[in-house]
């Protein structure tokens, strides 16, 4: 079962409203219902409190959630690649011009 579905099974069994349910782990009812329809994916953090919080495991996770999962670390990966080459571009441009003013007022 994926998680979605397990989060909603849950609340449903718990008979709370998405923003009574999200209020107890510190979430909104909108993130309670983006993480039920699959539009977004909870944190390990976050399932961790919802399993302390309620009693309960998400130790089963379906293969759609380990893609899903799979391709947003790939997806932040490659994030912090680009980041990383604009922040070394940024920092020898600037490199650059000190050597210049050194240069100019030498």
């Amino acid at each position: 079962m994926r998680v979605c579905d397990q989060l909603k099974r849950l609340r449903c069994s718990l008979n709370l409203s998405q923003e009574r349910f999200g209020s107890k782990v510190g979430i909104s009812g909108k993130s309670v219902s983006a993480y039920e329809t699959g539009r977004s994916m909870p944190t390990v953090k976050l399932l961790s409190q919802i399993a302390n919080t309620y009693n309960v495991s998400f130790a089963e996770i379906s293969n759609s959630d380990r893609t899903c999962l799979h391709q947003r670390i790939q997806e932040l990966e490659k994030s912090f690649t680009l980041l990383k080459h604009e922040l070394e571009n940024i920092l020898s441009t600037e490199a650059l011009v000190e050597n210049r003013k050194e240069s100019q007022s030498d």
